[in-house]
């Protein structure tokens, strides 16, 4: 081989090495530029990053606050529980009626020491009522007569929740205030009107309509031998 063939051989060698050095540089650099090529495109599409806060729009009406509501309790009305005078009752306690010794005092009313004088089952017949007394409270007493085959029991009753009326349930007449309301020294007579006069009435078991006339006069007469009366001699 002469010298001038090794040189074309060595040109030819080096030739070929630098075209494919060359080929793999520009092919290295034309996939670096199509691989940035969609981000900038994308970079330049994106909006910014700042955002626009969403605002709530204001209500039309304040809004409801539920309300913690407390029921209240029923307001107790005496007159649920009064009975007439001539009421016919029974004991309807769960355990029994108790019943207390009444004391009759001076004014006509009574009152009770205290002590135990009977206890009825419930369903037994006690007797009729021959006084009811109101409170201050606004609850009211009851004084029960029972006829005996030798002598009259009278018993107080404390509490009108252990009593239910036997039969026709009479209308109810008004009640001997246990207070100072009532004038017990006026003379009472034909002509007198008011309260004391509505409290005799009661004590005399008639109709009570506060005004003294011909029947309250006749059943004072019958029954005490008397036509005028102040409350505080009734006996």
């Amino acid at each position: 081989m002469t010298t001038e063939d090794k040189i074309w051989i060595g040109g030819g060698i080096a030739l070929a090495i630098g075209g494919g050095i060359y080929y793999f540089v520009q092919k290295n650099k034309n996939d670096n530029e199509i691989l940035q090529e969609p981000e900038a495109d994308i970079s330049e599409t994106l909006p910014s990053s700042t955002s626009t806060p969403i605002k709530t729009p204001p209500l039309a009406t304040s809004p409801i606050i539920p309300v913690k509501t407390v029921s209240e309790l029923p307001v107790r009305t005496a007159d649920t529980f009064k009975y007439s005078i001539g009421q016919e009752v029974m004991a309807s306690g769960f355990n029994g009626t108790k019943t207390y010794d009444a004391r009759k005092m001076a004014d006509g009313n009574y009152t009770s020491e205290g002590i135990r004088k009977a206890t009825f089952k419930k369903g037994d017949r006690i007797g009729r009522i021959i006084w009811v007394g109101r409170r201050s409270d606004g609850t009211f007493r009851y004084v029960v007569l029972r006829n005996g085959a030798f002598i009259n029991d009278i018993y107080w009753i404390p509490d009108h929740s252990v009593i239910k009326p036997i039969g026709k349930i009479l209308p109810t007449i008004p009640a001997v205030a246990e207070t100072s309301g009532i004038d017990k020294t006026m003379l009472l007579k034909k002509g007198s009107k008011g309260l004391e006069v509505r409290t005799l009435q009661t004590l005399l078991k008639i109709k009570v309509d506060g005004d003294f006339g011909r029947n309250t006069e006749n059943a004072l007469f019958t029954q005490k031998g008397i036509k005028q009366i102040r409350l505080k001699d009734w006996r």
